[in-house]
C-alpha cells in the first residue's frame, strides 16, 4: 500500500466531507463522505452555497465567501446537491498549496451535514419546553387548588355555620325544610370542591409525601370499584424531591384511569421500590390488553411517557391483548433532584 492509498482510506473512514478544489472552485479530489452528502463528482464545480448565492459582492470580489477570504470558521449554510435538495451543512475551508510552477491554488472545503444536528437540537429544545409546560402546569394546578380549598371552600363552610343558625331560629316547618335542602346542596359542593381540589393537586402529597398520596388515591379508586382488587407495595426509604413526586404520582393517576376506561380489569398491582439509586415503578393489570402499534400515540401514553422524560426517567409498555399491561419506569433519584436545582 503506497502513501498515496494509506492517505486515501483514512479520508474515506472520516464521517465529514472533505473536498480539494481549485480557485475556479472546480473538484480536484474528494472522500467518499462528501460524494455521499452531495452527489458531486470530481471535475464537476462546486456551487455556490444558498449564503452566496444571495449575498451582495463588489465588482471583481470573489462570490464564494470561503475562497474571498481562504481560511474561514465554520458556518452554516445550505448547499445544492446533484438531486436539487438543499442540505444544511456546516463547512469551512483553508488553501494548502499555491503550486509556484502553474501558479494553481487548491482549497480544502470541509462539509459536515447539519441536518440531523438541527434535529437534535429541535428535539431537545421540545423536552425542555414540555418540561417547563409541564412544571407550569403543575404550579398552576396548585395554585388553584389552594385557592379552591382556602377560598371557595372556606366561603361554603361559612355559608353552611350561617345556614345552620338561621335554620335554629325557623319555626315554619316549611321554610325548615327548604333550609335543610339548601344545607344539602351547599355540603354537597363543598364536597365537590374538595374533590376538583384535590385532582388539581392532592393535599397528601404535599403534607405527607407520595407514598401517603398513593394510597389515598387507591382507597379512592377501591371505593368507586368495588370489584376490582388492587394491591399496592410502595417501598420508598425518604421522601422524593417535590417535581418527581408531582410526576411519579401523575402516571400511576394516569395509568388507573386508562385501566378503568378501557381495560375492564380484575386485579391492578402497583409496585414502587428504590434499587441501586433509582426509583423503580412496575403497574400492572390483568385488562383486556392492546396492540401498541395501534394506540402507541394514544394521548394518554404520550402524557406519561413525557412526563417520564421530565424527570429523566425511562418509560416502557408492555401489552398482549388479552393478557393485560404492564407499565415500567425508571427514575434516577439523583437526577431527579438536580432537575429542581
Amino acid at each position: 500500500m503506497t502513501l498515496r492509498d494509506f492517505e486515501h482510506q483514512i479520508l474515506d473512514v472520516l464521517k465529514d466531507g472533505v473536498i480539494v478544489m481549485d480557485h475556479d472552485r472546480t473538484i480536484i479530489s474528494m472522500n467518499q463522505s462528501a460524494e455521499q452528502l452531495t452527489g458531486w463528482q470530481i471535475g464537476e464545480p462546486v456551487p455556490y452555497c444558498s449564503f452566496c448565492q444571495k449575498r451582495n459582492v463588489n465588482i471583481g470580489e470573489e462570490r464564494c465567501y470561503l475562497i474571498e477570504h481562504e481560511r474561514s470558521p465554520y458556518f452554516t449554510s445550505e448547499m445544492p446537491t446533484y438531486s436539487g435538495n438543499m442540505v444544511d451543512v456546516e463547512m469551512n475551508t483553508a488553501r494548502i498549496l499555491n503550486d509556484p510552477t502553474t501558479g494553481a491554488t487548491y482549497y480544502l472545503l470541509v462539509l459536515r451535514d447539519f441536518t440531523e444536528r438541527k434535529r437534535r437540537e429541535a428535539h431537545i429544545l421540545r423536552e425542555q419546553m414540555v418540561r417547563e409546560l409541564i412544571r407550569a402546569r403543575e404550579e398552576e394546578h396548585e395554585r388553584l387548588a389552594q385557592e379552591l380549598h382556602d377560598g371557595v371552600g372556606q366561603s361554603l363552610f361559612s355559608i353552611t355555620l350561617a345556614l345552620n343558625s338561621l335554620q335554629s331560629d325557623v319555626v315554619d316547618p316549611d321554610k325548615k325544610e327548604y333550609l335543610s335542602s339548601v344545607i344539602s346542596e351547599v355540603s354537597l359542593l363543598m364536597d365537590h370542591v374538595r374533590n376538583y381540589s384535590k385532582q388539581l393537586r392532592p393535599v397528601e402529597l404535599d403534607q405527607f409525601g407520595l407514598e401517603s398520596a398513593l394510597h389515598v388515591l387507591f382507597d379512592s379508586f377501591a371505593t368507586r370499584y368495588p370489584n376490582v382488587a388492587f394491591h399496592t407495595d410502595f417501598r420508598l426509604k425518604t421522601r422524593c424531591d417535590a417535581l418527581v413526586e408531582i410526576n411519579v404520582y401523575r402516571i400511576v393517576q394516569e395509568a388507573l384511569v386508562n385501566a378503568m376506561k378501557y381495560a375492564n380489569p380484575t386485579h391492578i398491582d402497583c409496585r414502587i421500590t428504590e434499587h441501586d439509586g433509582r426509583i423503580e415503578l412496575l403497574f400492572w393489570d390483568d385488562g383486556i390488553g392492546f396492540d401498541s402499534r395501534e394506540v402507541s400515540k394514544g394521548l394518554g401514553l404520550r402524557h406519561m411517557e413525557e412526563r417520564a422524560k421530565t424527570i429523566e426517567g425511562l418509560f416502557q409498555i408492555v401489552s398482549v391483548i388479552g393478557h393485560g399491561t404492564e407499565i415500567l419506569v425508571s427514575i434516577p433519584r439523583e437526577r431527579g433532584h438536580d432537575e429542581t436545582d
